[in-house]
């Protein structure tokens, strides 16, 4: 079981940041991680892991307290076919991490929080729910005034920001065609980021294409600066190499999306 739905989840560990408005970014190249035959999670799952363990390592270091967390994660589990619906399917879910369970993972138990992990965005992935969830939904509805939404919107953005999830992981998957821009060329790597709006001030983005994994770090300079970031990048690599050797089937259910 994860974390009661009620409990705040942490947040980022303010590091020392630059200041001024705006973000910070840092890219990376990696090896796409590999997904073995027949194992119970999959990619993206083995990302989540390394979200949620880079941030305890982060926060253990800056003091701050363990406290359970949660990634947000826009899924697309519409079918890939002929019938497939075209437009925008994704929809946010957020995957509850424990801080006992992290804290044993950070001592080496990262097979059980991957398989942990893979379930939960499982059962997540099959719950129906509104795109957008079911509050934005009643925003957007027509028959509500635009200038009620507005002032409705801000009103629950400032409620909701103590359950703000503790960071925002997206990651869109194997690009299967060229980028071909024309006559400016072809390219070989793409990478793409995620608002970081505070007090979430932290998201983690990821594409592949050409056999690589083309990562963006990107943060609120209201939170960290840039040595942060690359002390954040350094983690992420580390824990993500460690989902490398979790052992396969772990008693689970094949997992056909490679995402």
């Amino acid at each position: 079981p994860g974390p009661s739905p009620w409990a705040r989840p942490a947040r980022v560990a303010q590091g020392s940041p630059s200041g001024g408005p705006g973000n910070g970014v840092l890219v990376a190249d990696l090896a796409v991680p590999r997904r073995p035959p027949g194992a119970a999670y999959t990619v993206n799952d083995r990302l989540l892991v390394a979200t949620a363990l880079m941030i305890a390592d982060w926060n253990r270091a800056h003091g701050a307290p363990p406290g359970p967390m949660r990634i947000t994660m826009p899924v697309d589990d519409r079918p890939r076919g002929a019938d497939m619906p075209m437009g925008n399917g994704t929809r946010l879910v957020q995957v509850p991490f424990t801080a006992a369970e992290l804290a044993s993972a950070g001592r080496g138990a990262v097979d059980e929080l991957l398989y942990r992990t893979a379930a939960r965005t499982r059962a997540l992935k099959a719950v129906p729910r509104p795109q957008l969830g079911y509050g934005v939904g009643l925003l957007a509805a027509p028959v509500v005034p635009v200038a009620w939404r507005a002032v409705a919107a801000r009103a629950l953005r400032t409620a909701a920001g103590p359950w703000t999830s503790t960071a925002l992981l997206s990651n869109i998957g194997r690009v299967p065609y060229a980028l071909d821009f024309g006559d400016a060329g072809r390219a070989d790597a793409v990478w793409f980021s995620a608002p970081t709006r505070m007090p979430r001030g932290l998201s983690v983005t990821t594409a592949s294409s050409a056999g690589r994994l083309h990562l963006a770090l990107r943060w609120s300079k209201a939170l960290l600066g840039r040595e942060d970031g690359a002390r954040l990048l350094e983690l992420f690599e580390r824990h993500l190499d460690a989902t490398e050797n979790a052992t396969t089937g772990y008693g689970g259910a094949t997992e056909g999306d490679s995402r």
